[in-house]
Parts: C-alpha cells; structure tokens; sequence
C-alpha cells in the first residue's frame, strides 16, 4: 500500500469515527440518517460543479463527466443499495449494542467478506501471510463481540437479555458484510476502463443511495415532520454528519482508483481504535478489559493485512 493510499484511508478512518460518534449520541436515529443522507447531496452537488468550473477553466484533461457511462450508473446503482443496507444495519446495531462492541465487530467483518470474495470479482489477492493476519483479527473481532455480552447475575438473565444481545452482533456482523458490498463494488467501478471521475461517482452513488434510504424511512415513519425531527434537536450534528460521511467516503475512493480493496478495507480499522478512545472518553462508555484487548488484536491483525508484502 503506497503512502499515499494510507494518508486517505487514515484520515477517512478518523472523519468515520467522528460522526459514527455523533449517529450513536442522536435521539431520533431515523430521522437523522435519512436527514444527513439527503443532506449529504447539498455537499457533493457544489463540490461536483466547483470541480467542473475549475476543470474547464485550468483545461484539465478528465473533469466530471469522464467516464460516464450507463455501466458506471449500474455501479453506482448497486453500490447506494448495499451502502442503504448498511445504513439500515448500522442504525439498528447502535440500538442494540454500544460503539465500542458496533463498530469494532462491522470493521473487523468487513475485510474478511472481502477476502474471500475479491480475488473472484475484482482481481485482488494478498499473500498467505497477509491471510493469515486475517484471524488475528478474528480472533479480536469474537473477543471484542463476547465483551459485549451484558455481566449480570445468572438469576437476571432472561431470554429477552441474549437475544438483545444477539441482535447486536448479527447486526454488526451484518453491517461488515454490506462494507465489503460496497467496498468491492466501488472498486469494480474504480477499475473501469477509462475510470468515471470520483467526484462524479460518489454524487451519482448518493444520489441512489438518497432515494433508497428515503424509501426506507418514510416505509417506517410515513411522517415528514417525524422524519425532519432531530433538525430541531440538533442542526449541527446534522449538517457535521451530512459533511463528514460524504468527505469520508470521498477519500477511499480515491484510494480504491489505485490500492487492494482487501488492504484498503482492513486499513479503515485503524477506526476501530479510534471508537474504542471515543466509546470512553465522548460517550462514557464502560470499556472492559476485553475489548481493550480486542481491539488491540484487530489492530494488529489489520496492520499484518496491510503491511505484509503480497
């Protein structure tokens, strides 16, 4: 992986944690995804037109509409329904289980899916040392997941309690098989010859992916005012998240036009030490040895992923 590959996907990985941080402190987890989707067209819309302005003025090769083809709209189609479900799973997990369980076990997931699927669909392989820092972060991610598991006495442990728990690991689990989706989508579409701008891309994906989640939404509110809700609550957070999530994605698709998706996939969990820090010292989470560790062997696994020569 190139230093420059791994400067975008750390810096993505810290804007990820940031306003995965901020969904987790929201009161009406509907209203603000769908609100910091479709807000998330206001960023891109003028970003994407700034871009067109400047390429025609410096008479840059490429600009916006490079690339485009119904091929690219197919990709992008796909990619804005498995970043949807993602979305979906993502919200429910946060309503099962804290950060710190959440986003280590989606992240960790994530580049295993991809392992075993990106050879097959887009070409990408890593060594079998690489693969074998893979269970390492298995091993972190089970260790991060069975953490979560609430420490009651036997005698106020109810059924009720282990499938609340369960639903929060399958769901993270849930939520990294959607990452991979997308992951694996996006770099199908990043390798297309000639390559659609990002820029261009990314809007085109958020533009689908904006209609399937307000789809979703309006399926489970069928009220704007509902749905419009945590504006009144908190414009900030929104108008944050609807920036940072868009700029965060923005930077791995750059990385996707030029590194291994499986590398780049496993390098966005130097997240997962970042929610640990934010889990406890933002959100007063209680972080168990545990998940210290854990967390810990992700970090290590994920840094063999990326580091070992393929």
């Amino acid at each position: 992986m190139s230093p420059l590959v791994l400067a975008l996907v750390l810096a993505s990985a810290l804007l990820h944690v940031l306003w995965n941080t901020l969904v987790k402190q929201c009161g009406n987890k509907l209203s603000f995804a769908w609100l910091t989707t479709v807000a998330g067209n206001a960023v891109l819309l003028p970003a994407l037109l700034a871009w067109g302005v400047w390429t025609t003025w410096t008479g840059s090769t490429g600009g916006p509409l490079q690339g485009l083809s119904p091929e690219v709209l197919f990709w992008a189609a796909a990619s804005g329904l498995l970043e949807t479900l993602y979305v979906v799973c993502l919200f429910k997990a946060y309503e099962a289980a804290d950060l710190t369980v959440v986003y280590p076990v989606s992240r960790g997931a994530a580049p295993v899916v991809a392992l075993a699927l990106a050879g097959l669909l887009v070409g990408d392989v890593i060594s079998a040392q690489q693969a074998l820092a893979v269970a390492v972060v298995v091993c972190g991610t089970l260790l991060v997941g069975l953490s979560g598991r609430p420490r009651l006495p036997k005698h106020m442990v109810c059924a009720a309690t282990r499938r609340l728990t369960a639903r929060g690991l399958v769901l993270s689990v849930a939520t990294g098989v959607a990452i991979a989706g997308y992951h694996l989508t996006d770099r199908r579409a990043m390798g297309l010859s000639p390559a659609p701008d990002p820029l261009c891309y990314l809007l085109l994906m958020h533009l689908f992916m904006s209609l399937f989640v307000t789809l979703w939404a309006w399926r489970r509110s069928r009220s704007l005012a509902a749905l419009c809700s945590e504006w009144a609550r908190s414009p900030r957070d929104v108008i944050l998240v609807a920036v940072f999530t868009p700029l965060s994605y923005f930077l791995i698709v750059l990385a996707l036009r030029e590194g291994n998706v499986v590398l780049i996939t496993a390098a966005r969990n130097v997240g997962i030490l970042f929610s640990t820090l934010a889990g406890a010292y933002i959100l007063r989470e209680r972080v168990t040895g545990a998940r210290g560790w854990g967390s810990a062997l992700i970090m290590a696994g994920l840094a063999g992923m990326a580091f070992l020569r393929g």
